[in-house]
């Protein structure tokens, strides 16, 4: 057990080996527990699509759950995985795609042979149910117009112009109308192969039984290969973006590029956003909320990909309220910029997420998603490595990563709401000031 920071964090046990055909495979015994996750991970998600295969992705991931060669309706395949006494989860993101499935220990050797099912057989018919169902995930995004409202996929755009980080995961409605079962089929054979994917198990199982089913159940994937994203050339050449969007308040983000995870700075900037905004006794609530009173509640956060990042602060307001919080984030900035925050904010920033990282101990999805997220990506997968990377971050440390990724020359605005002329005018130009 090591101590980081007089915390107590111990190791989280992990056993690693590849199958025959490339397929890494992590396995973390904590018998302490009354369940188990089976978790499948895998490099694919809207980075790796262009403009005619955005949301393709998103597509596919639906159509998993559709039915297989054994089960080939998605209530029969719906009915044998509740029978286990779970429920299969999945998520599409930026760049990769996960399947979760969480069951009693006594079902989560079945579970992985069914999970190997929806992976490798899927039938990828029927297209035309799921289309309509996407089709309203698409249309919550959607003003009248058919604008884009989500202001995470407005900033987005802004910040990555032309490049697929700035797609949406769902894609357009067009090219939703245009996917047949030929393309997911492409899809699904380019992306979902065994070296361009990571399955880990964590929680209460046996580790003989577990192993058997994972080579009898993930052997015959295609071997394939690793699939790297493309990488981001310059920045975007706009620095404000508005749509309206009729309603009460009108939401806004402030973002600025930040390196990637891989970085030596992401340990720096994680204990950033946590000094920020890790409680209500935070910078960003302190000042935006309390005193104030822009908003009901307000974030900052360090959204970070292997090779690039992107640090936002939002809240949602009043609409002629935009501009003064807009002011008061720049001055966040500023007064960082400036001093060095304490060392008891960064002591006790350093202790909360130490105290996080000890509970994945305690949650089999979370330490599947921390094992094997990193080993996807390749990154450290000791809960002590993180841990003591943080621990060593000074305040220092962090005043200098904002002097060198948060000038507010660099600063990028999004906002999605109602603004009038003289409201526009001010916003735009506090960030060409």
């Amino acid at each position: 057990m090591a101590v980081v920071s007089g915390v107590s964090l111990p190791a989280l046990p992990s056993e690693s080996f590849t199958l025959g055909n490339g397929l890494r495979v992590r396995l973390i015994p904590l018998p302490h527990l009354q369940s188990a996750t089976a978790s499948f991970f895998v490099r694919v998600g809207s980075r790796y699509e262009s403009p005619e295969t955005n949301g393709l992705s998103h597509f596919l991931e639906h159509m998993l759950y559709r039915g297989t060669e054994r089960h080939p309706a998605a209530h029969e395949l719906n009915l044998a995985i509740e029978r286990l006494g779970g429920t299969l989860d999945a998520a599409t993101h930026v760049d990769f795609t996960s399947y979760d499935l969480t069951l009693p220990p006594e079902t989560i050797a079945d579970g992985t042979t069914l999970l190997a099912e929806v992976l490798r057989q899927p039938l990828l018919t029927d297209v035309s149910t799921e289309k309509q169902i996407i089709r309203e995930e698409i249309l919550e995004d959607l003003n009248e117009v058919g604008e884009q409202i989500d202001i995470d996929n407005v900033s987005r755009q802004l910040l990555y112009a032309d490049h697929p980080l700035g797609f949406s995961i769902p894609g357009p409605l067009a090219n939703l109308d245009r996917f047949e079962s030929d393309d997911l089929r492409r899809h699904h054979e380019g992306h979902y192969t065994a070296r361009n994917s990571v399955l880990c198990v964590a929680g209460a199982f046996d580790a003989e039984e577990i192993r058997t089913a994972l080579e009898t159940g993930f052997a015959g994937m295609p071997a394939g290969g690793a699939i790297e994203p493309s990488r981001v050339s310059s920045g975007a050449r706009e620095r404000f973006a508005y749509v309206h969007d009729a309603g009460s308040q009108t939401e806004v983000r402030v973002s600025f590029h930040t390196p990637g995870v891989k970085d030596e700075e992401a340990p720096t900037l994680l204990l950033l956003a946590r000094v920020l905004d890790d409680g209500l006794s935070t910078r960003v609530h302190r000042t935006i909320c309390e005193e104030r009173g822009l908003a009901y509640e307000a974030f900052a956060d360090n959204d970070s990909l292997e090779d690039c990042g992107v640090f936002d602060f939002g809240a949602s307001v009043e609409h002629h309220k935009a501009p003064h919080l807009v002011e008061t984030v720049l001055e966040l900035v500023e007064s960082l910029r400036r001093i060095a925050p304490s060392d008891d904010e960064v002591e006790k920033a350093k202790r909360r997420y130490l105290w996080d990282l000890r509970t994945v101990r305690d949650d089999p999805e979370a330490a599947v998603h921390f094992v094997g997220g990193s080993a996807l990506f390749g990154l450290p997968e000791e809960l002590e490595v993180i841990g003591e990377q943080v621990a060593k971050v000074t305040p220092e440390d962090i005043q200098d990563v904002v002097k060198r990724h948060f000038d507010s020359a660099d600063a990028h605005l999004t906002c999605v709401g109602v603004l009038d002329d003289a409201l526009l005018t001010e916003v735009r130009g506090l960030v060409r000031a």
